[in-house]
């Protein structure tokens, strides 16, 4: 069985969540081998592209841009996912 691909995204925010994500370490790594991360800019330089499996969305959508770029996201992966204030509340 193939494992869940997980992308880590992120748009406008201070990458405060993302980090506490990483702070997890411990927690993070009891999930690490039941997942493939593949892409998660803040902890890693392996960025493939899509479908994924799981999308974490982090940071507020302010642009047109970052509009179309979630649009697309949510297009490649079978579950989004918001984390933090900034992407759950804008």
């Amino acid at each position: 069985m193939e494992k869940p691909r997980l992308a880590v995204f992120k748009f406008a925010s201070c990458d405060g969540c993302q980090l506490s994500l990483l702070d997890a370490e411990d927690q993070l790594l009891s999930v690490a081998d039941a997942l493939e991360i593949v892409y998660f800019p803040e902890a890693t330089s392996r960025m493939e592209a899509g479908p994924y499996d799981i999308a974490l969305i982090e940071g507020s959508i302010s642009t047109p841009h970052d509009a179309a770029r979630i649009q697309q996201v949510r297009r490649d992966s079978r579950f989004l996912m918001t984390i933090g204030a900034c992407a759950t509340s804008g």
